[in-house]
């Protein structure tokens, strides 16, 4: 599965065949149809392993009873920490989302979609709160995903900007996420209100 979604990720569906990834293996020329009987059921196979991961993740490190803040926060920090080591997750979407397909559609409706779903608590939250300005969530996501993680899925561009980056190492990319974390929750974070300035009040 490793293998197949990096194939995909980096050469396209239609850059990829299952002889590609059959002589990627070192296996037989027939494993791979044996087993899957079409590059469609292999790309559905090698998305399903790549996303069901990365929502699993995001479900067991989100702490529903923090304050949203900080719940925000921890969930952008999540995102792209867990990404980092997986640059197929922002390669794929990038290179299936550049026209409508089917696998679009899929990958939208089955990893994007939940992805999405675990943020909309959080802004409706601080929205009532009045904490953050009524900036449409699909803002957020493409900035965070599109933009947060583009690092990881540029790793040749990473390496003539920022190597230290490219190497992945946790303490650099620690202080990368919590760099984007910044600048997403002061872009979306109003002005501190006194207690009679929230909304309701008059």
């Amino acid at each position: 599965m490793a293998a197949a979604i990096e194939a995909f990720s980096v050469h396209g569906y239609n850059g990829v065949s299952l002889k590609t990834v059959n002589d990627q293996l070192g296996v037989s020329r027939n494993l791979l149809y044996q087993r899957f009987g079409s590059k469609a059921k292999l790309w559905r196979a090698a998305v399903d392993w790549a996303f069901r991961s990365l929502l699993e993740y995001l479900e067991g490190a989100d702490d529903e009873a923090a304050d949203p803040m900080i719940r925000l926060r921890m969930l952008i920090r999540n995102f792209i920490e867990y990404s980092a080591t997986r640059p197929y997750l922002a390669r794929i979407v990038t290179v299936e989302g550049a026209v409508r397909t089917e696998r679009t559609e899929y990958l939208y409706r089955s990893y994007i979609k939940p992805v999405q779903s675990h943020f909309m608590p959080v802004f409706e939250q601080l929205r009532e709160q009045g904490r953050i300005k009524n900036i449409p969530t699909e803002i957020f996501y493409f900035l965070l995903t599109s933009g947060g993680s583009a690092p990881f899925g540029q790793i040749g561009l990473v390496s003539l900007m920022v190597p230290e980056l490219g190497s992945a190492d946790d303490k650099q990319v620690r202080v990368y996420a919590e760099n984007v974390a910044e600048v997403l929750l002061n872009g979306l974070s109003l002005p501190d209100l006194g207690p009679g300035d929230r909304p309701g009040n008059s």
